[in-house]
């Protein structure tokens, strides 16, 4: 194996690392409820992350464009600032612009305020926010950096927390749910802007470094808009799922037979935001008070009541609801039930 192809191998393990290190990180940010504020993890990983995939990006169009990989010079000259390496790659190293698709997402990221305040945020954090707590103690004479805070700006920004702070629920349900939602569907079509690149970029690539390196971010590549923010990357998701044969599921017939209150609600009658992964779900309202939604046979709780009294996952945390969409009506059609 010649000391190219060597190279060429490390840096599309290098991708693969950074596409997890996005993907945990994306996770670990949808995690963040009323009850969960350590946004350390997500900060960390997806700073990281996007450090790794620009790098890569530009280290193998520059080999396409001078037979060589970047040597340490060219690597340190980056630097770690993720606004930088951004308006580098936007100047210099963002192809294809005479694709429609290609020139609307650059007008569209490029003009993003809030994209930008992300990265901002998160290229803080890499630098100087990793160690906020330890600069004050250590009494730093630079003004310290607090990621939390400068995110929660961020977050009430996009959308004011203020109408939900009486209601503790609706902020565990609705609002961060939907914040979230909404910045990690603004980063998932930065990295997707990114990894088109690697097809659609029109770069030269004599030796077709740039189309093997291209697998490494496929699952990004191939999001279609609709799908941006949607997608449910949660390790939590994952361990709820495992234990599904322990879930209450029963058939249609057993749910709709029974003495409780019923409706079946189906996508093509809803004039709303459909927010769950199923086409059909069928409502029940247990004793005026037990609010379930019942999908492909297993029971979810729509309520608090219907979670303890029955120990049932709420939609939103079992991944069968899509996050930043809102289930209130149809708690409200649980309620309105008829047997």
């Amino acid at each position: 194996m010649t000391d190219e192809q060597t190279r060429l191998i490390h840096l599309i393990d290098e991708l693969r690392n950074a596409n997890q290190l996005l993907v945990d990180g994306f996770g670990a940010l949808q995690e963040i409820t009323i009850d969960n504020d350590f946004y350390h993890v997500p900060h960390q990983l997806i700073a990281s992350g996007l450090e790794r995939l620009m790098k890569c990006f530009i280290s193998i169009v520059h080999h396409g464009r001078t037979g060589a990989f970047p040597d340490m010079y060219f690597m340190k000259s980056l630097g770690h600032n993720l606004n930088d390496i951004k308006h580098e790659i936007w100047q210099n190293y963002y192809g294809g612009r005479n694709r429609p698709f290609v020139s609307a997402e650059f007008y569209a990221l490029t003009t993003d305020q809030h994209l930008t305040d992300a990265i901002s945020i998160l290229s803080l954090f890499g630098r100087f926010g990793r160690y906020y707590n330890l600069d004050v103690v250590a009494g730093s004479h630079r003004d310290p950096v607090d990621p939390k805070a400068e995110w929660r700006e961020l977050e009430s920004r996009i959308e004011s927390p203020v109408p939900y702070l009486a209601d503790t629920e609706l902020l565990y349900r609705e609002y961060y749910p939907r914040i979230n939602s909404l910045l990690v569907g603004r980063l998932e079509r930065f990295v997707r802007a990114i990894a088109l690149q690697f097809t659609i970029g029109d770069h030269t690539d004599p030796k077709k470094y740039i189309r093997q390196s291209a697998v490494a971010f496929s699952n990004f590549r191939n999001l279609r808009d609709e799908e941006l923010g949607q997608k449910d990357y949660r390790r939590s998701v994952k361990v709820l799922q495992s234990k599904k044969e322990s879930w209450v599921n029963r058939t249609d017939s057993e749910i709709l037979n029974s003495d409780c209150q019923t409706r079946i609600v189906e996508r093509s009658d809803f004039k709303g935001d459909w927010p769950f992964r199923a086409d059909r779900v069928i409502l029940e309202c247990i004793d005026s008070i037990f609010l379930i939604v019942n999908i492909d046979g297993y029971a979810y709780s729509l309520n608090g009541a219907a979670s303890s009294r029955y120990n049932l996952p709420s939609p939103h945390d079992a991944g069968i609801a899509i996050l930043g969409k809102s289930i209130g009506p149809f708690i409200e059609m649980a309620r309105e039930a008829q047997p």
